[in-house]
């Protein structure tokens, strides 16, 4: 196992297809292939767009043996989340976890499907030099973000809003560089004044010194990440994606219920010594979902956001973007 709006625009599609090749250039093909017992499992690959707490009932439902168990094989590879809706739209993964963006995707019509949320909350925060002591503090300054379009950059500007800043309006200079660990070694040099990171960073930022001035959980709901998947495979292999949810879902399961095993998985994965890692999941619990059931009110929220943003004036069922049927029979399942 490794860790390894899809626009018209013709720039897009090749930076698109070059992220993908990247991923998947050493990627065999899917295929049952025999396991050590002689079995045969099915390879799948799931996309997810940063390392973190956010996304640990992957990991967990890996070390755990939860996919196994399912007679799945996973290959969870690191990839942005526009393109992880390229791969999806196109097949070339199988399931997505930047759930928010899938859904919004799905919103302006691409042939795509929300499954499960592990996150209804945002586990951002916005961290800055010791100098400044509010979030007002920023205005005519410098914030960093992962990626223009992400997921990130929807909660940085409803934590600014939130505060009377508008970065549309030239407010605060909002910059992409990447990674989290990226954007806080930009703060570290004082190449930026500001940034938005994930727990367990944020924990790294204030030992470092720096401030955080606010949680973008405080100001809106979100289910983000998650798992996603393309219509095609939920006509083709139900059972498969039934099995995926299910390994995901006793993954989630377990981080919620399991402390002290989890914090060792944190700590490997993560490379984080035990008190930032009991602090993170502290803080990350309140961000969970309790059962991967999404937040209505946060699906509600990134939908009309992408609708306001290509100017359409209509309501999208959820039913539209979500297929929470397969989820229901799991949640069933691991009640029993």
């Amino acid at each position: 196992m490794t860790y390894s709006t899809v626009a018209g625009d013709k720039i897009l599609r090749v930076f698109a297809w070059a992220f993908v090749l990247a991923a998947l250039i050493s990627r065999p093909c899917a295929a049952q292939v025999p396991s050590q017992s002689g079995a045969r499992t099915e390879k799948i690959t799931i996309a997810y767009p940063s390392r973190g707490i956010t996304v640990l009932p992957l990991r967990a439902a890996q070390v755990k043996g939860f996919f196994k168990a399912e007679g799945l094989e996973p290959e969870i590879i690191q990839m942005r989340a526009a393109v992880t809706v390229t791969a999806l739209t196109t097949g070339d993964i199988d399931y997505g976890a930047p759930l928010d963006s899938i859904i919004r995707a799905s919103a302006r019509g691409l042939p795509l499907k929300g499954l499960m949320s592990f996150v209804n909350k945002p586990m951002h925060y916005l961290v800055a030099r010791p100098e400044f002591n509010s979030v007002r503090d920023l205005r005519g300054k410098t914030l960093a973000i992962s990626a223009f379009g992400s997921t990130e950059q929807f909660t940085t500007f409803a934590t600014l809003n939130a505060h009377g800043l508008d970065p549309d309006k030239k407010d605060v200079k909002v910059v992409a560089l990447g990674e989290s660990t990226v954007r806080l070694e930009a703060l570290k040099k004082g190449l930026v004044d500001a940034t938005v990171i994930l727990i367990p960073y944020v924990i790294v930022a204030e030992n470092l010194g720096f401030k955080i001035l606010a949680n973008a959980g405080d100001y809106l709901e979100l289910s983000t990440p998650g798992l996603g998947t393309s219509d095609r495979l939920l006509r083709e292999k139900p059972d498969q994606i039934k099995r995926t949810v299910r390994a995901a879902a006793r993954g989630l399961a377990f981080i919620r219920q399991n402390r002290d095993e989890t914090l060792r998985i944190m700590m490997d994965w993560l490379a984080l010594d035990k008190e930032t890692a009991a602090r993170a999941y502290q803080m990350g619990l309140k961000a969970y979902s309790e059962d991967g059931s999404p937040s209505e009110k946060g699906v509600a929220a990134s939908v009309r956001l992408e609708l306001e943003k290509a100017g359409v004036k209509k309501d999208i069922p959820m039913a539209k973007i979500f297929d929470l049927s397969i989820l229901q029979e799991v949640k069933g399942e691991i009640r029993k």
